[in-house]
């Protein structure tokens, strides 16, 4: 493994989207908690040696396909219970990765909303009584 440098466009890269995130994050309205994303030289680092086995540093665009693709595994496991490792950060730009993410959320979210109404028909059930059979056999006590 060779030594890497990070590159001055990736630092400020990275430095922007963690400025922006932050900003977002501090622009949450009362009572409402948001996290924001934080990267420090050694974290770049770590994710330059990642994702490029030990041989370079990531470019911005790079940065993000893996970010994104990051992304799009956690939605894949909160949507279906598992990790789609069959997938490489690599294999789609980070705008697909986006896009596959955001369609995991969907059907996600659509699975919920479903589990939630199937919930409450389940626990709103009332019985009704059928109607009294006609020529059915009545036996009195």
């Amino acid at each position: 493994m060779q030594n890497i440098t990070i590159t001055e466009d990736l630092r400020n890269h990275v430095n922007a989207l963690c400025a922006e995130s932050k900003a977002w994050a501090e622009a949450a309205p009362e009572g409402e908690f948001r996290g924001y994303a934080s990267y420090d030289e050694a974290d770049i680092l770590h994710y330059c040696e990642h994702y490029t086995k030990g041989e370079r540093c990531l470019t911005p665009a790079e940065w993000d396909q893996a970010k994104a693709w990051e992304e799009y595994m956690d939605c894949y496991k909160s949507e279906n219970g598992i990790r789609p490792r069959w997938t490489n950060w690599s294999d789609e730009t980070a705008e697909e990765w986006d896009r596959l993410a955001s369609e995991c959320i969907e059907r996600a979210n659509a699975q919920y909303e479903a589990e939630k109404a199937e919930e409450n028909a389940v626990n709103n059930y009332e019985f009704e009584s059928p109607a009294d059979i006609a020529n059915s056999l009545v036996i009195n006590f």
